[in-house]
């Protein structure tokens, strides 16, 4: 185990190298502000055995919270997730005031230094800001038990984790304003369909929240989810383009109305093709309609040449369809239509996601 505070005694400029490296590979991978911290404390402890390794969050109201720690204080103390620390108090408070960093080798002789009543204070402190767009977001704080732990090599470290920290915070927040744009664009296209057919804009909304449920029974997450819950969101947004009189008819549609309505599924995915944020949903929006055994539409698609996403869409679309009221016909029971189901598939439906839909519909 390497010494508290330090590196590997036989590398220590290469071990601290190769922890700023694993970790902003690790960082790379995070979703989230929380996971951004979570991640550094414990690769930071997990490495140089720090008594306490935190990140603090600077929320507007002037108070530090912590957001992750890691390391035996971390775990001893309770509630310490909760701990608040007013901006105007302690070494962190005065490193995140003034944005500059403090190596503390003996926290007795720091006037800012706030001792702690159950006896847990360190020996030593680092502190450092992190900075997002140019703002003190928060501290990097890391503390040992022994004084004189810290050395210029680890100030150094320090710097570089907690601007590690601070890049991968930033791109999360541009993440998340990205992905707020594409919820609003997907909030004014459902609008516009809804304007055509209000049971479109209903059912794709039931249909999104079923296969959501149904891929993650089929260990489907991540960017592929997501692109599953927006593919069957907009599954049906090229009905925009066809006439009213069709969508609305409230009876079967005549061949020719028939095929003019099988041309909603390539529109659709034409139209999305056009927004960059939407563009990798499309393919599962022109396939949405495409059958396991060849037999559907636009392209007659079969088998795995068929996106699994828009596999579970097409099997969602087809169970509410079928346990919907239309102006041309009554819903089907909820037992006849898991039939059907057992009945197509294989042929309309892929096996898979036909078990993984049934088992969703007996927990419900």
């Amino acid at each position: 185990m390497p010494v508290a505070g330090m590196a590997s005694p036989q590398a220590p400029q290469g071990g601290r190298l190769l922890v700023a490296s694993r970790l902003a590979t690790a960082l790379s991978r995070a979703g989230s502000v929380e996971s951004v911290a979570a991640e550094a404390v414990r690769t930071l402890h997990e490495s140089f055995d720090y008594y306490l390794a935190v990140v603090q969050r600077l929320d507007p109201d002037g108070v530090l919270r912590v957001v992750a720690a890691a390391g035996p204080l971390a775990e001893v103390a309770d509630d310490f997730l909760a701990t608040e620390q007013r901006i105007e108090d302690g070494v962190n408070g005065r490193v995140a005031r003034t944005g500059r960093p403090a190596m503390v080798n003996d926290t007795r002789l720091d006037p800012d230094y706030l001792g702690r009543e159950d006896g847990t204070d360190p020996g030593s402190e680092l502190s450092l800001p992190i900075v997002v767009a140019e703002s003190n977001w928060g501290v990097l704080n890391l503390e040992q038990l022994e004084r004189g732990a810290f050395g210029e090599e680890d100030l150094l470290l320090a710097h570089v984790v907690a601007g590690q920290i601070g890049a991968a915070i930033q791109r999360c927040q541009l993440v998340g304003e990205l992905e707020d744009a594409f919820l609003t664009t997907i909030g004014v296209i459902s609008d516009a369909v809804e304007m055509q057919d209000s049971y479109t804009a209903s059912h794709a909304n039931e249909v999104s929240d079923l296969a959501v449920r149904v891929g993650e029974r089929m260990g489907i997450e991540g960017v592929e989810l997501d692109r599953l819950r927006y593919g069957a969101l907009l599954h049906d947004v090229g009905k925009i383009s066809i006439p009213a009189e069709i969508i609305r008819k409230p009876g079967p549609l005549t061949d020719s109305e028939r095929a003019r309505m099988n041309e909603h599924t390539a529109i659709g995915a034409r139209m999305l093709e056009r927004i960059h944020f939407l563009a990798p949903v499309a393919p599962l929006v022109r396939a949405a309609h495409e059958r396991h055994d060849g037999a559907g539409y636009p392209d007659g698609l079969a088998g795995e040449d068929i996106p699994r996403g828009a596999m579970v869409i097409a099997t969602c679309d087809a169970f509410h369809a079928m346990t919907s009221d239309r102006s041309y016909r009554k819903a089907m029971s909820v037992e006849a239509a898991e039939a059907e189901l057992r009945a197509c598939s294989g042929t309309q439906f892929r096996p898979e996601v036909v078990d993984a839909l049934l088992a969703e519909l007996a927990e419900r």
